[in-house]
């Protein structure tokens, strides 16, 4: 049984992979972003075993990361990630840059952190959790979608550097899910674009690309957690893990003529 990490464990995804790997005997050190989560959290956790830490860590909090020095962590599973949306003719960067310093730069300091750790032991497995969106043309969701792409690259680059220390990279891709996250995330260009700015007389358009997104959102996460029990328990992971599949099946013809 391994000893794994997870970061975002509110809900959602996260929430789900914790209590399958819990119910299947793993130790699991289950992380939330704000204090008054945790209590919650454990209370949760406690229906499928006791072999867990439940604790706050805000990836992008020094304080917080260093926490994982007391952990014997196997499996890091970078799950915590934020988003924003509207169009990038008008946002401001600064929203763009929030979302890449928790997505994409302090998901690679909490790495950075559980390496030497892992590297002392001879090995480890670093699980990245990307998404569909980072394949897939995202109009109105781009500030979000460019950290899952730039991730690709992430994976796709330790995956090699780290042969040489027995450490496995794999990257999970969910496409939509029903967890409230893209709702949320597609809400928030509405606190600010200018009703008349450049695209006051296209809004509908706007909302038609948010609405599209939704509709094809799978209600159970069961699928794509399944396969993220698979990216830690098998001897030799995939490079990539992927539901629902009908996405990854399409995905050629939607990069072609997106």
């Amino acid at each position: 049984m391994a000893s794994i990490l997870i970061t975002g464990c509110r809900g959602g995804i996260g929430l789900d992979v914790a209590c399958r790997l819990l119910k299947r005997g793993h130790r699991v050190y289950a992380t939330v972003h704000k204090e008054n989560s945790v209590d919650e959290l454990r209370t949760v956790l406690t229906s499928f075993g006791e072999n867990f830490v439940v604790d706050k860590l805000d990836v992008t909090v020094v304080n917080d990361i260093n926490k994982v020095d007391e952990w014997d962590i196997d499996v890091l599973l970078n799950n915590a990630a934020i988003g924003d949306s509207g169009p990038l003719a008008e946002i401001d960067p600064q929203r763009i840059s929030a979302v890449f310093a928790t997505n994409l730069f302090s998901t690679l300091r909490l790495t950075q952190k559980v390496l030497p750790r892992m590297i002392a032991k001879g090995g480890g497995r670093i699980v990245f959790m990307g998404s569909m969106a980072g394949l897939i043309p995202m109009p109105f969701y781009a500030p979000y979608a460019m950290t899952k792409s730039a991730l690709e690259s992430v994976a796709s680059s330790l995956r090699t550097e780290l042969k040489p220390f027995g450490i496995k990279v794999t990257l999970i891709n969910p496409g939509g899910y029903n967890t409230g996250f893209n709702q949320k995330n597609l809400a928030k260009k509405y606190e600010w674009m200018d009703v008349n700015g450049l695209y006051k007389d296209h809004m509908g358009y706007v909302r038609e690309a948010g609405e599209r997104l939704i509709k094809r959102e799978v209600q159970d996460t069961g699928s794509i957690a399944k396969q993220v029990v698979k990216a830690v328990e098998s001897r030799r992971p995939k490079r990539r893990y992927v539901a629902p599949k009908w996405e990854w099946i399409f995905l050629p013809l939607v990069r072609r003529f997106g």
